[in-house]
């Protein structure tokens, strides 16, 4: 059997439950009496039942709309292929309308599932989830079609563009007409779309994507092109939409940002010249151009230390850069933070006579596998389309990391490979109640690293379907590789739009080549790896979350009850761009850091919610 490409539709305006006109807030699916399967007195019922995506007729649906668009719009080299949507648009959900008499279809099991000419009087499916309700459902895949190249094309968002049946001007009004009509064949009926798609005023930006894998790969795979492949993304930048996206998210999505590191993130960090110890970054700012970070150091919950200030970020490293070592007190190895008896171990009680313990240490180590093993969420997006015990957020502490919507994140997968996802949406589910699953969407990319099919850089693509981080860095590499005459091309492959990944697939965050691997490899070796056109990935220097750490995954309710005892009680993380200029202020006398500007963006908000806020080893030199 011939395989199926996948078609995704990555913008919807689908509604799981809708407002009526009095005001009362109803599910967008057939009513609780529609969905009662209980037989008459007669043992007729008639009843509507969800279907489950790969249910057949389900699976009939996204074949016939796949096939219905790329007739439509599909190239030649499309002529040939079978396609399916991966999934319909987000929202809309089919409901099956089943009219039978239970005793004729326990009399004659032969018959049991036969359609219309068989036991079943009516077996009709029909698409809810058109925002203006329940009412204004779709009965085939052909009354859905208009709407959905509307989602297909219309970045704009405004219905009167779609000339669907219920959109347009002459839309049906609100009765519901229960008899299904035959589906005409799609490939016969004109579909006009509202926008000219051959001569368009501007370049349409489709907000869809045709995977170039099928669900059953063929058992035979054309060889590679030289030339790279201009993927289509579903990513939309996050600069671009600033009045969805706080002025912190913006600041750590710019290209060739200020800062390297973020507010409440653990890090390793020199300590006053003598050693290396963990901390977590209170505030962060900008004094005299340079980048500037308040410290505090983790501890034991009786020997809390100072804070440091540390202008230079060579003197920081991510957490993840090196693996944490053994406690200094071999008994607590193997215990969590909170099981310590910190008390009796300050006291000495555990050294068994030997010398060179430091508790402040072993404190920090505890803490810090704490943090790495724990999440997060912050920044709940209202409004936002959600499903049952749904909810859409902006960003999580990701163990020691801070990750925002609209960023890439470092995927754990088999072998050498460089694979990011870029966050589209950040969901949890907590249903069944006391529950966290928390879902990442994106698309999942992959470095490729190939012979240069360019001539020049004015060949160069744009890449902008990237975040402007990702953009700026492989156009660094491709500079250097160019500069030293590699004859050697780097790139972003599209591996899978729209992808779903759970926590335990992220390794981390993704950082600049030009940025961290300065500080990973020192800037001698990495200037004479450039000399040479070379330049690797950071995150190839770097473990993962959760690597050889055996403390349960858990859910935090914000970041100072992720941190605990392991700093003052009085430890607080600063909001930045997001919170009160107030909240920014360092404590050290000559503080002449910049002041947060006018329009920086600050919003009041809940601050109480913002504090809902390795494949290798890797260990920190002169740790004690």
């Amino acid at each position: 059997m011939a395989p199926y490409y996948p078609i995704t539709i990555c913008r919807s305006d689908g509604q799981l439950s809708t407002v009526t006109k009095s005001g009362i807030v109803e599910p967008n699916e057939p009513t609780a009496v529609q969905r009662d399967a209980t037989p008459d007195n007669k043992g007729n019922v008639d009843v509507y039942k969800r279907l489950d995506a790969d249910e057949s007729k389900a699976v009939d649906w996204r074949r016939k709309l796949a096939g219905m668009f790329m007739h439509e719009y599909g190239k030649k080299e499309h002529a040939n292929k079978k396609f399916i949507l991966s999934e319909l648009p987000e929202g809309y959900v089919l409901w099956e309308h089943l009219k039978y008499n239970v005793d004729k279809i326990n009399g004659d099991k032969k018959e049991k599932g036969k359609h219309a000419g068989g036991v079943y009087e009516r077996q009709d499916a029909y698409l809810y989830g058109h925002p203006q309700g329940r009412k204004k459902r779709f009965r085939s895949p052909a009354d859905f079609f208009h709407h959905m190249i509307w989602l297909s094309w219309d970045q704009e968002g405004d219905n009167r563009n779609c000339s669907c049946k219920f959109c347009s001007p002459d839309g049906s009004d609100d009765e519901v007409v229960e008899d299904a009509p035959k589906i005409e064949s799609p490939m016969k009926k004109e579909t006009k779309p509202v926008v000219n798609l051959t001569t368009p005023t501007r370049p349409p930006q489709p907000a869809y994507t045709v995977s170039q894998s099928s669900v059953k790969p063929p058992p035979a795979v054309a060889p590679q092109s030289n030339q790279p492949k201009q993927a289509k993304s579903t990513f939309q930048p996050a600069l671009n939409n600033a009045p969805k996206f706080s002025a912190e998210q913006r600041v750590d999505g710019e290209a060739n940002g200020k800062y390297l590191f973020r507010t409440g993130e653990l890090v390793w960090f020199f300590n006053n010249g003598l050693n290396w110890r963990l901390g977590v970054i209170s505030k962060r700012q900008i004094l005299n151009g340079k980048p500037r970070y308040l410290i505090q150091p983790l501890s034991n919950p009786f020997q809390h230390q100072p804070y440091q200030i540390k202008d230079d970020e060579e003197s920081i490293r991510p957490w993840l850069a090196w693996s944490v070592p053994n406690t200094t007190v071999p008994t607590i190895q193997n215990l969590t933070y909170e099981q310590v008896p910190w008390e009796q171990v300050v006291r000495g009680a555990f050294d068994e006579g030997q010398a060179g313990r430091d508790y402040i240490v072993d404190g920090s180590i505890l803490a810090a596998k704490v943090i790495d093993s724990s999440y997060s969420l912050y920044d709940r997006i209202e409004g936002a389309l959600v499903g049952p015990g749904e909810v859409h957020y902006r960003g999580m502490f990701l163990g020691a990391e801070k990750v925002w919507v609209g960023e890439p994140v470092r995927l754990r997968v088999s072998g050498n490979d460089i694979v990011v996802l870029i966050i589209q949406k950040l969901i949890e589910r907590t249903t069944p109640p006391s529950t966290s699953n928390v879902t990442f969407i994106g698309d999942v990319y992959k470095f490729v690293d190939m012979p240069s099919p360019y001539t020049s850089r004015a060949q160069w693509p744009t890449n902008s379907d990237l975040p402007p981080r990702m953009i700026s860095d492989l156009r660094y590499r491709n500079e250097v590789a160019d500069n030293a005459k590699t004859g050697q091309w780097y790139e972003w492959r599209l591996l899978e739009p729209a992808a779903r990944k759970s926590l335990s697939d992220i390794k981390g965050r993704w950082y600049e080549t030009r940025t961290l691997l300065p500080i990973l490899r020192t800037a001698q070796v990495f200037q004479q790896e450039v000399a040479k056109g070379l330049t690797s990935d950071a995150g190839s220097w770097m473990n993962g979350r959760r690597d050889k750490n055996n403390n349960p995954e858990t859910r935090k309710k914000n970041r100072r009850d992720t941190l605990g005892r392991s700093v003052p009680q009085d430890f607080k993380v600063s909001r930045g761009l997001d919170g009160t200029p107030a909240d920014n202020a360092f404590p050290d006398a000559g503080d002449n850091a910049q002041a947060v500007p006018e329009n920086s963006g600050y919003v009041e908000s809940d601050i109480d919610q913002f504090m809902d806020l390795g494949d290798g080893d890797y260990y920190p030199e002169n740790l004690h």
